[in-house]
């Protein structure tokens, strides 16, 4: 039997936005950064008072809330699938990675695309974990229903075609397709 192995990347379609908002956030990072290396240098200098203290902290917030800004323009998700294994990680500004889930295909009632009626159905199901690995809206997202760790999940996210063809071959009973 040949193995199934797929690995696909998503990244967000429309990133004028993002860009600016990267290029914006890394400006503030940097000035911001020099503000509070400056009230830092001042506060080892001598210059013990409630101005350097206050502009010391707020701008080493800013700092980090330019930072924190800057690496959540850079997002994708990273699918795999290994013989029946699903695996989806969050790659944040090319560097850091942090495997979300694994599960098995197996383990799904079904995989269909959000435009299907039973999708606005199981949003409202009560107590479902919502778990949204999605970066682009409209066509193209699917969602998927099952049980990972004791409770019943909703999965939304947007594959390939020749990844959904791949579930399919593992489980061909759950994937419905538009």
């Amino acid at each position: 039997m040949m193995d199934l192995f797929r690995e696909e990347s998503v990244r967000k379609v429309n990133t004028g936005l993002n860009s600016f908002l990267f290029i914006l956030a890394w400006i503030g990072m940097v000035l911001f950064g020099f503000l509070a290396l400056s009230f830092l240098m001042a506060l080892f200098s001598g210059a013990l008072n409630a101005f350097v203290i206050a502009g010391l902290i707020v701008s080493g917030v800013l700092t980090f809330l330019c930072y924190w800004l800057r690496n959540n323009q850079r997002i994708e998700y990273d699918y795999t699938f290994t013989n029946g294994t699903f695996d989806i990680a969050r790659v944040i500004n090319n560097s850091r990675r942090k495997k979300l889930l694994t599960t098995e295909i197996k383990e799904f009632e079904v995989i269909a695309p959000t435009s299907d009626d039973g999708f606005q159905r199981m949003l409202q199901y009560p107590g479902i974990k919502k778990l949204n690995y999605f970066l682009n809206r409209g066509g193209g997202l699917y969602y998927g229903i099952f049980t990972h760790e004791g409770q019943k999940s909703l999965l939304v996210f947007e594959p390939s075609d020749e990844l959904i063809q791949m579930f399919r071959k593992t489980n061909p009973r759950i994937v419905k397709t538009a």
